[in-house]
């Protein structure tokens, strides 16, 4: 599973005006009713017509835009419903420390140490992807680490995960971080066990360090880092995005407003409001649902972890904050990995009373079968990361109970319970690829070979469903999108090969030759070619 190369992409947004006639085409539509026909006919960005007859009469029309897919495969443009859209922009500036490029802590202090060469004394040297699993020292890098051969920078290295940092010691000074800094609600410090001195290592506490640092200034490159993300996601496939992180603001929704409205090709999104941030949206009348086709409010992103030690926030806190956020009119997404999370995530579902507004709990990571059958019986909605498994396969075969892998990523066993599952990459923890998650789910296969509760793989057509009707549904989008009907957003894949008949070790290498949002076509000359891209954090 290797990237596109999108780095170097030319992007021309064809004639026409959303007036588009794709022909001579394999159509997967994913609509039950239809599911395949040899063309589409768009007007204004709606899809008109599925019929090949219209198809033909229609041909020739100076109204049209006409693209001939040669026997090309066709499908709903993908929809990746949980990434970190701005985050994974960052890394894209950042140093990579990612497996694919570092393989120990001295290779780690070398890249750093390239970028330092080129960063003015007190300028900020940030790194992402780190995996210590992946490291030759099997452990997590501490300040003491960086701080030899980086004395005049701050230093941010992210781990994969987007869940931990490693701060150098003249970034905890910055942050005014010492022996004598109290444990935050949530998240912890790490520290020496002898001294309790900090070792540079934070977990669960980007917020907080963010509000202890202070602006950090890189605005000037977000706007563009911001465009080369947009063209990662269109040169997979990706016409929509539900952005999940925890500290997405009404600034946000305003730079986000500023990406989506701008003349470069730009994937529809879904903003998450922050539990922090949820009251100024309801107060500026941006309730969930609210904007338009091409940028609109979704549920209201919950953290629960257990990195201290404990339930944080506490199950009562839970249930309180879930009532909050309902009687505000908004459903939530709680992030929950670990099964006590996801039970604790579904006891403060259960605790309300049925508003009809589709609450999801993302990741799920473990989920045994009683804990299925409660979330199909609250009508919750799971949306996980098949990729994972091809990722972090190895990794959970070595440190997870034989119980809890049985129990991972259970596609089969949530979508025979008949629950609603959506797809997506949790970008930047992995590649923004919805092929790579398609294989992953029908594989069950890690990076080294093993397969992973093998028994949970899922047919292609079902893995397809998970990143187009289920990920529009819980949007609130309904089928407006993820789906080729009449009257459907004019999103489309334009795929080399049809993943249901390709050979399933193939799949995740299927090229995308084409992206359509909104009827306008966006393609470049190397759109369907492959070559590993300078920055995988997988």
């Amino acid at each position: 599973m290797i990237q596109r190369n999108w780095l170097n992409m030319e992007y021309c947004h064809l004639k026409g005006a959303g007036n588009l006639i794709l022909h001579n085409a394999n159509v997967i539509t994913l609509d039950p009713r239809r599911p395949r026909e040899r063309g589409v006919v768009c007007e204004d960005g709606i899809i008109t017509s599925v019929d090949e007859g219209d198809v033909t009469r229609s041909l020739g029309s100076e109204w049209y835009e006409e693209i001939d897919c040669e026997g090309r495969t066709v499908l709903p443009g993908f929809i990746d419903a949980h990434v970190h859209f701005l985050a994974y922009a960052s890394s894209l500036a950042d140093v990579d420390c990612s497996p694919q490029s570092v393989s120990s802590l001295d290779e780690i202090r070398k890249a750093l140490m390239a970028r330092a060469r080129e960063t003015p004394p007190g300028g900020w040297v940030r790194g992402t992807g780190y995996d210590e699993f992946r490291l030759k020292e099997r452990r997590h890098p501490t300040r003491w680490d960086l701080d030899s051969l980086l004395p005049d920078h701050p230093v941010k290295l992210g781990h994969r995960s987007g869940h931990g940092a490693v701060l150098n010691s003249r970034a905890m000074e910055l942050a005014d971080i010492t022996i004598e800094t109290s444990e935050p609600l949530t998240g912890y410090i790490d520290r020496d066990a002898a001294t309790g001195v900090p070792t540079g290592l934070f977990i669960d506490l980007d917020d907080w360090l963010d509000e202890r640092l202070g602006p950090q200034p890189r605005a000037n490159e977000m706007a563009h880092v911001a465009q080369e993300a947009a063209k990662a996601f269109l040169s997979n496939g990706i016409t929509s995005f539900h952005d999940a992180s925890p500290c997405n603001s009404l600034k946000r929704w305003e730079f986000f407003q500023s990406l989506v409205s701008g003349p470069q090709p730009f994937p529809r999104a879904v903003m998450m409001p922050g539990f922090n941030h949820v009251w100024d949206f309801a107060e500026s009348g941006l309730g969930f649902g609210a904007g338009d086709d091409r940028m609109q409010v979704g549920h209201c992103k919950i953290v629960l972890s257990q990195a201290s030690g404990l339930l944080s926030p506490s199950p009562k806190e839970l249930a309180e904050m879930v009532r909050e956020v309902t009687e505000l009119g908004f459903p939530v997404a709680i992030h929950a990995v670990e099964e006590t999370e996801v039970e604790a995530a579904i006891e403060a579902i259960e605790s309300m009373e049925e508003s009809g507004l589709g609450h999801r709990i993302e990741h799920a990571s473990v989920c045994s079968p009683s804990l299925i059958a409660r979330m199909r019986a609250a009508k919750i909605t799971v949306v996980t990361q098949p990729g994972f498994i091809f990722h972090s396969g190895d990794r959970y075969l070595e440190q997870l109970y034989e119980r809890d892998i049985v129990n991972l990523y259970p596609m089969k066993g949530w979508l025979d319970s008949g629950l609603s599952v959506a797809a997506s990459s949790d970008a930047p923890v992995i590649p923004p690829e919805p092929l790579a998650g398609i294989q992953a789910a029908v594989l069950r296969r890690a990076r080294t070979g093993e397969t992973v509760s093998p028994a949970q793989a899922i047919p292609v057509s079902w893995a397809m469903e998970l990143y187009g009707p289920v990920a529009a549904w819980v949007s609130g989008m309904g089928d407006r999108v993820g789906v080729i009907k009449k009257y459907a957003l004019a999103d489309f894949t334009i795929l080399d090969r049809d993943p249901t008949q390709a050979p399933l070790e193939e799949i995740g290498e299927i090229g995308v030759w084409g992206t359509v949002v909104g009827g306008g076509v966006v393609r470049g000359p190397v759109l369907g070619h492959r070559a590993q891209c300078s920055n995988g954090n997988g």
